[in-house]
């Protein structure tokens, strides 16, 4: 008896507001980003007439406590109102076996493989990320115009959602810990001279964090942009980083997955908003 196994998939990931385009034949008005690009209009609009129906429906029995999760035999759509009236929305496949019994194909679903608290905390952990390079939603309707706005947010999440990694993610997205590295108090004192030496002669430099081998040594910022900071360091710029160097270093100098090579690269984030936090 053969038996296939699939992995955990996104379906679609879309950002809408329910007020705009709140007449008939103007429903398009609401969408704000919609992943995959490619879903003819009619289909984007259908599911995110069923999204907001949802939300309204379940209003009327919590109204404090907005939609979270939807559960199906087949797919999981996750919910997440990231400011008021944008709501972002992901749904994903749900994992299923498939066997072949007595000639017929037979497909067995696991649900427990897709666990509400994980990929809600993905979803915010999406939002935050957007927050720290791109400011608030609102923020960003008060400086430009909703055009600039979608632009931005398909700017942005058309590159992370290659990023995820859905199959893989577990608990530790949930509380999106840091790893800090132990040191002794003269190299941590060094560490933070050197800190305090580099802000002091220059004065552009606000803020400042000193990482080494994806462990946090000092921040400087507030912990909830440390922690979106560092889960961008560690899963998207670092990687990408030491792959370069793996690949450009000689067979001979790589050694246990470390580049020893003489020839070292660096990346530039060239904005980050940190005051984001702030911007109404």
């Amino acid at each position: 008896m053969m038996t296939t196994r699939t992995c955990i998939s996104l379906l679609n990931f879309f950002i809408y507001n329910p007020e705009y385009g709140p007449r008939e034949g103007e429903e398009h008005k609401k969408i704000m980003f919609y992943h995959p690009d490619k879903e003819q209009l009619d289909v984007k609009i259908k599911n995110i007439g069923l999204s907001e129906a949802v939300v309204k429906f379940t209003q009327t029995f919590l109204p404090n406590k907005p939609c979270e999760a939807i559960h199906t035999q087949k797919n999981r759509q996750l919910f997440l109102e990231a400011e008021k009236d944008f709501w972002m929305v992901m749904t994903v496949a749900i994992p299923y076996t498939e066997k072949v019994v007595d000639g017929k194909p037979l497909r067995e679903y696991h649900p427990d493989d897709v666990q509400d608290s994980v990929y809600q905390a993905v979803l915010t952990q999406a939002y935050k990320m957007f927050k720290l390079f791109m400011g608030t939603f609102y923020g960003i309707l008060k400086r430009t115009n909703v055009e600039q706005l979608q632009h931005r947010l398909a700017h942005f999440f058309n590159r992370y959602i290659s990023t995820l990694k859905l199959s893989q993610c577990d608990i530790l997205d949930v509380h999106a810990g840091i790893q800090f590295l132990p040191l002794d108090k003269n190299t941590y004192l060094r560490i933070q001279c050197f800190i305090n030496l580099i802000e002091a002669n220059f004065s552009r430099i606000k803020h400042t964090a000193f990482l080494y081998n994806d462990h946090l040594v000092w921040s400087g910022l507030e912990q909830d942009d440390m922690r979106v900071l560092y889960r961008y360091l560690t899963t998207n710029l670092f990687p990408t980083s030491l792959d370069t160097e793996l690949k450009e270093a000689p067979p001979s100098k790589v050694l246990l997955g470390q580049a020893v090579s003489s020839s070292h690269y660096g990346k530039y984030v060239s904005y980050i908003n940190f005051a984001a936090n702030n911007v109404k």
